[in-house]
C-alpha cells in the first residue's frame, strides 16, 4: 500500500489479487492514516488482464500525487524513508528480525546512517571539499596567469614593453613634425604648377578654336569639291542610261500582262495547298488511331492477367489479423507458464531449505514452531519434504515441456505470418499496377474517341473542298519569268523620272564652282590667324604633367602625415592596452592573497566538519546501545548484562560480565537482541523525525520465544506505548491474544476469501 509494486519481494503481482478473481477483474486497496496533523488517503489499483498499476494520494482531501511512481515518491517524502528503511526499522516482518544484523557491515552502517539522517553531514563535507578544490584550481590559475610562457613575471615584461612604446611614441611625434614641414613646401610648389597650367590652357583653347574654324573651312572646301565631282559623274552617267529607255518600255508592258495572269491563278493555288494539308493531317490521324488501339489491347491483356488483387489482399489482411491475435495469445500462454515455473522453482528452493534444516536438527531436536521433540516424525517429515520437492520438480519439467511446445507453435505461426506479409506486399504491388492500368485504359479510350471524331471532321472538310483544277507547271513557268521582267519594268519607271533631272544637275554644277572659289579665300585668312597665336603642340600636356606630379607629391606628403598619425594612435592604443594589462596583473596579485586565505579556511572547515560528523557518529552508537540494553534486560528478566552496538552496528551481548558476539547465542536470544535493536532504532527515529513516526509493526516475532519471554516482550511493548501509541502485532499464536488490548482476527472462508472479526 505505502511503497507500491517496487516493495513486493515475496510474490508477483498476480499473487496480490483475491483468490478466485477473474483475469480481467480490477484489484484495489485503500489505506487511511494520520501523520503530523494531516489525514492521508492512499489508493492503489491494478487494472485489466495485464495488471497495469495506478495510484492516487490525498492529503486532507487534496490530490497530492496521481500515478504509481509519483505516489511512491510522495509517500517516501512524507514518511522520511523508503520501503527498505521502513521494513528495517518500524516494520519487523516474519523471520526477518535479524535482517539488519545479517547485512554486511558497510551496507548496514550506510543504511542506519541514512535512516538517522546522518548522511547529510557527509554531503556537507563533500560540498566543502569541492569548494576547496575549486578555490585551489582558481588560485593555481591566477598564479599561472601572472607568469609568461617562459616563466618570467608578466608585470616586469609588460612594464618593459610600456617603456619601449613610450620611446617609440616620442620618436613618432618628431617624424610627424618633419612630415608637416614637407607638406607646406609641396603646397607652394603645387600652386606654381597650377598657375603655369592655367596660362598654357588659355593659349591652347584659343589655338583650338582657330584650328577648329580652319578645319571646318577646309572640310567645307573639300566637301564642295567632292560634290562638284559627283555632280559631273552623275550628269555623264544619266546621259548614258537614257540611251536604253525604248527597250525597257517594251519589257515593262510584258511584265504587267504576266503579273495580271499570275494573280488570277493564286486562288486556285491556295485551294490546292489546303487539300494537301488536309490529306497529311488525315494520314497522321489514321496512324494515331492504330497506335491507340494497340495500346488499349496491350493494357487490357495485362489487366486481365492481374485478375482481382484487391479481393485477395483483403483476405490476406484478415488472415494476418487472425495470426497476430493467435501469436499474442501464445506469448501470453508462454508468460503464464514461465511465471508458474518461477513459482515452482521458488517452492523447490524453500522445500530443500526446510528439508536440510529438519535433517540437520536430527530426531532428538525440538521443532522450531511447536517446541516439541521430533522423534519418529523426523524421518517422515524429511521424506514428505523430499516427496514434495520431487513433485514440484516434476511439475517444473512438465511446464518446461509445455513452454517448449508453445514456443514451437509460436515459431510456426511467426513463419506463417512472414509468408503472408510477403504475399501481402506482392498483392499490394499488383493492386497498384491494376489501378494504374485501369486509369491508362480509361484515358486511352477517351483519346481514341477524340481521334475518331477528328478523323470524321477532316474527311468532311476534304470532301467540301471539291475537285482540284490547279495547273502547277503553268503556274511555276509564269512565276519564273516574272522576276526578270519586273527588274526591267522597275528600271524603265526609274529612268522615266530621271530624264527630267538633267537640267537641274547642270545648274547645280555652276553654283558649286562659285562656292569653291569663296571657301579658298577664307582658308588662306584663317591660316594666317592661327600662326599668330604662338602655341606649340604638347605644351599643355607638359604643364598638366607637371601639375599632376605636384598634386601626387603633395598627396604623398599628406599620406606620410596620415601614416605618422596612425602610427601614433596605434602606439597610444598599444600603450593603453599595456596599462590595462598591468592594472589587471595588479588586481590579480591582490586577489592571490585572498584566495590563499580562503583555501586555508575551507581546509580548516573540512577538518572541523569531519570531527563533528565523527562526534555525532560516536554518540549514536552509545544511545542505541543504552536503549537496546534497557529493553533486552527487561525482556530477559536481567539474565544478561546488556547489549552493546559497535561502530559497525554489530550486536554484542554481555554474559557474566564478558562481551560475546551474537552468533554465540541461540536463535531465540538472537531474535530478542535484534528486536531490541530494531526498537531502539525506532525510538531514535521517533525522537528525531519531524513526521511524528509513532508506530511499530511486528510480524510473527514470537516463533522462537517461550511463554515467559513472550510475556516479557509484551510487557516491554506495553511500556513503549507512550513512545509508540500504535503497536501492531501479527501472529498465529492464540495464547498471545489475552496480552493484547485490541485483537483483529482474519478468518478464511469456504470460497477462499477472507473476513475480519474485531
Amino acid at each position: 500500500m505505502l511503497f507500491g509494486s517496487g516493495s513486493v519481494d515475496r510474490t508477483d503481482k498476480e499473487g496480490i489479487k483475491r483468490s478466485g478473481a477473474g483475469p480481467n477483474e480490477d484489484c484495489s486497496v485503500m489505506l487511511v492514516f494520520e501523520l503530523g496533523g494531516v489525514q492521508y488517503q492512499v489508493r492503489r489499483t491494478m487494472r485489466g488482464k495485464n495488471l497495469k498499476a495506478d495510484a492516487q494520494l490525498l492529503g486532507n482531501g487534496e490530490v497530492l500525487a496521481s500515478s504509481e511512481r509519483s505516489v511512491t515518491a510522495q509517500v517516501e517524502k512524507v514518511l522520511g524513508m523508503d520501503h527498505r528503511a521502513f521494513f528495517l526499522s518500524v516494520f519487523a516482518r516474519q523471520k526477518e528480525l535479524s535482517a539488519l544484523s545479517a547485512l554486511p557491515p558497510a551496507e548496514r552502517k550506510k543504511l542506519i546512517v541514512r535512516m538517522l539522517d546522518l548522511d547529510v553531514l557527509q554531503a556537507v563535507i563533500d560540498n566543502i571539499k569541492k569548494d576547496e578544490r575549486d578555490e585551489k584550481k582558481a588560485l593555481q590559475f591566477v598564479n599561472e596567469q601572472l607568469l609568461t610562457a617562459e616563466g618570467r613575471p608578466k608585470r616586469e615584461v609588460l612594464e618593459a614593453e610600456r617603456a619601449s612604446l613610450e620611446e617609440d611614441l616620442k620618436a613618432l611625434h618628431g617624424q610627424l613634425d618633419d612630415a608637416n614641414r614637407d607638406v607646406e613646401r609641396l603646397e607652394e610648389e603645387l600652386e606654381k604648377a597650377k598657375g603655369q597650367k592655367e596660362w598654357v590652357d588659355l593659349k591652347e583653347k584659343e589655338f583650338r578654336q582657330r584650328d577648329t574654324r580652319l578645319s571646318e573651312k577646309r572640310s567645307e572646301l573639300k566637301g564642295l569639291n567632292e560634290r562638284r565631282e559627283a555632280t559631273e559623274r552623275e550628269i555623264a552617267t544619266l546621259k548614258g542610261r537614257l540611251a536604253n529607255l525604248p527597250e525597257l518600255e517594251a519589257r515593262s508592258e510584258e511584265y504587267e500582262s504576266l503579273r495580271i495572269a499570275k494573280e488570277s491563278m493564286e486562288e486556285a493555288r491556295v485551294a490546292h495547298e489546303g487539300r494537301a494539308l488536309l490529306l497529311g493531317s488525315l494520314q497522321q490521324n489514321e496512324e494515331s488511331i492504330e497506335r491507340a488501339e494497340r495500346a488499349i489491347t496491350d493494357a487490357t491483356k495485362k489487366r486481365q492477367e492481374l485478375k482481382d488483387p484487391r479481393g485477395s489482399l483483403e483476405k490476406v489482411s484478415e488472415n494476418l489479423s487472425a495470426l497476430d491475435s493467435e501469436i499474442l495469445d501464445k506469448r501470453k500462454d508462454i508468460s503464464v507458464a514461465e511465471a508458474e515455473v518461477r513459482g515452482l522453482q521458488r517452492d523447490v528452493k524453500g522445500l530443500e531449505a526446510d528439508r536440510s534444516e529438519i535433517q540437520s536438527l536430527g530426531p532428538d531436536s525440538v521443532c522450531p514452531t511447536c517446541r516439541r521433540t521430533l522423534g519418529e516424525h523426523h524421518t517422515h517429515l524429511v521424506a514428505a519434504l523430499e516427496e514434495q520437492r520431487r513433485e514440484a520438480e516434476a511439475s517444473i519439467a512438465a511446464q518446461s515441456g509445455e513452454i517448449d511446445r508453445l514456443r514451437e507453435e509460436l515459431d510456426i505461426l511467426q513463419r506463417r505470418k512472414a509468408a503472408l506479409e510477403d504475399r501481402r506486399k506482392r498483392l499490394q504491388e499488383d493492386d497498384r499496377r491494376a489501378s494504374d492500368l485501369d486509369a491508362r485504359l480509361e484515358q486511352a479510350a477517351a483519346n481514341l474517341d477524340s481521334l475518331r471524331t477528328q478523323r470524321d471532321s477532316l474527311t468532311s472538310e476534304l470532301e467540301a473542298k471539291g475537285a482540284d483544277d490547279f495547273d502547277e507547271d503553268a503556274y511555276r513557268s509564269l512565276k519564273e519569268r516574272l522576276p526578270g521582267l519586273r527588274a526591267a519594268s522597275d528600271r524603265y519607271k526609274t529612268l522615266s523620272g530621271e530624264a527630267a533631272r538633267l537640267p537641274d544637275l547642270m545648274a547645280r554644277k555652276e553654283e558649286l564652282d562659285t562656292s569653291i572659289a569663296l571657301r579658298q579665300r577664307e582658308v588662306q585668312s584663317l591660316e594666317a590667324e592661327l600662326a599668330a597665336v604662338g602655341y606649340e603642340e604638347g605644351e599643355l600636356e607638359k604643364a598638366q604633367a607637371a601639375h599632376t606630379e605636384a598634386v601626387r607629391a603633395r598627396e604623398e606628403g599628406y599620406g606620410e602625415v596620415s601614416l605618422k598619425v596612425e602610427a601614433i594612435e596605434h602606439t597610444k592604443k598599444r600603450l593603453d592596452d599595456k596599462n590595462k594589462a598591468i592594472a589587471e596583473i595588479e588586481e590579480m596579485e591582490r586577489s592571490v592573497e585572498g584566495r590563499a586565505r580562503k583555501v586555508q579556511e575551507l581546509a580548516t572547515l573540512v577538518q572541523v566538519m569531519g570531527d563533528f560528523k565523527q562526534n555525532v557518529m560516536e554518540r549514536i552508537t552509545p544511545t542505541l546501545s543504552e536503549i537496546a540494553s534497557e529493553l533486552f534486560d527487561t525482556i530477559t528478566d536481567s539474565r544478561y548484562g546488556g547489549i552493546e552496538v559497535d561502530d559497525n552496528y554489530d550486536i554484542q551481548i554481555y554474559d557474566g560480565g564478558v562481551k560475546y558476539p551474537l552468533s554465540r547465542f541461540s536463535g531465540g536470544e538472537g531474535d530478542l537482541a535484534n528486536l531490541c535493536l530494531r526498537l531502539a532504532i525506532s525510538r531514535v527515529l521517533a525522537d528525531r523525525s519531524g513526521n511524528d513516526m509513532n508506530f511499530l509493526v511486528l510480524d510473527e516475532i514470537f516463533g522462537s520465544q517461550d511463554q515467559v519471554r513472550k510475556r516479557a516482550i509484551m510487557e516491554t511493548l506495553n511500556r513503549l506505548e507512550r513512545r509508540f501509541p500504535q503497536i501492531v502485532l501479527i501472529t498465529h499464536i492464540d495464547d498471545t491474544k489475552d496480552m493484547m488490548s485490541n485483537v483483529v482476527t482474519v478468518k478464511e472462508l469456504d470460497d477462499g476469501t477472507s473476513d475480519l472479526l474485531v
